[in-house]
């Protein structure tokens, strides 16, 4: 597998990969930085711990917590990832995380971290980032569809404390079918930066293609107009040289030396122009 850099993510945004909310800021040299979500539950009381007037998750000292990322992504068959810390998070006792990214996944992503630290850890929801998403070229496009697993892991959340607008916002579209994911990804406006790059790349390459094309064209019609002035040339050096050889024979005819002085006029004022500026258009 190839890690995908920066630019390699650009180049798949909206393509082999989408992320929604998806934000330039995010993004480093070779990872996707992912945002806690208002979705985040204790897994000893299997109660939320989101708190609406701070907006604000708290993971208590000792304890271990299931959050889901803000972002919602999409990868075709031909991308996988991998999920990692934040070493700012992990040093202040937050745990090691590790799972994967499958191909032709959807949704959002259930993160599970413990805090072995001393004091509780604190993120603002839809603003702090805890988790970074490196993605991967898989070498041969994968055949075996993400499963049974529910976007965003739903069904590791039975017994949990789920309200109805938890549920309605784990249910919205885009966070479910790639098509509405990446129609939703639109609205992004450094998506629409990148698209509109895009967009000029593709007219730039294939203006160059046209150009490409319009002189090799030229250079063809060039070659053949100037083949068939030597042809010409020759031609009329072939019945130059005859007229001259019979000289004694034909010059009794009256047309002779109207056709000695036409093929003279000929040969070296159409010919020798033809084959000039056929030369020149061959440079």
């Amino acid at each position: 597998m190839t890690i995908l850099s920066n630019v390699d993510i650009e180049k798949e945004i909206g393509l082999n990969i989408a992320i929604y909310p998806f934000s330039k800021q995010k993004l480093r040299s070779a990872s996707y930085n992912l945002t806690v979500s208002k979705l985040a539950w204790n897994l000893e009381t299997k109660q939320s711990i989101y708190d609406i007037n701070t907006n604000k998750i708290t993971i208590v000292k000792g304890s271990t917590a299931l959050i889901q990322t803000n972002e919602a992504v999409w990868v075709s068959n031909k991308v996988a990832g991998t999920y990692h810390s934040k070493v700012a998070l992990v040093s202040k006792g937050l745990s090691h995380i590790g799972t994967t990214l499958d191909p032709e996944y959807i949704g959002v992503s259930l993160i599970t971290v413990h805090n072995y630290g001393n004091e509780d850890i604190i993120l603002i929801a839809e603003k702090d980032t805890f988790v970074s998403l490196i993605f991967y070229y898989v070498v041969t496009e994968a055949s075996i569809l993400q499963g049974s697993n529910l976007p965003g892991k739903r069904e590791v959340l039975q017994g949990f404390t789920v309200t109805q607008d938890e549920n309605n916002w784990l249910d919205e579209d885009f966070r479910n079918i790639p098509d509405q994911l990446k129609l939703k990804l639109n609205e992004c406006p450094d998506f629409q930066k990148i698209f509109e790059g895009r967009k000029l790349e593709n007219e730039k390459i294939k203006n160059e293609a046209e150009i490409k094309f319009k002189l090799e064209r030229q250079k063809r019609i060039s070659k053949i107009k100037y083949i068939s002035s030597l042809f010409c040339f020759f031609f009329l050096m072939g019945l130059l040289l005859y007229l001259s050889f019979n000289k004694d024979e034909l010059e009794k005819k009256p047309w002779y030396d109207l056709a000695v002085n036409s093929v003279y006029t000929v040969l070296f004022v159409i010919p020798a122009s033809l084959l000039a500026k056929a030369f020149n258009d061959l440079k």
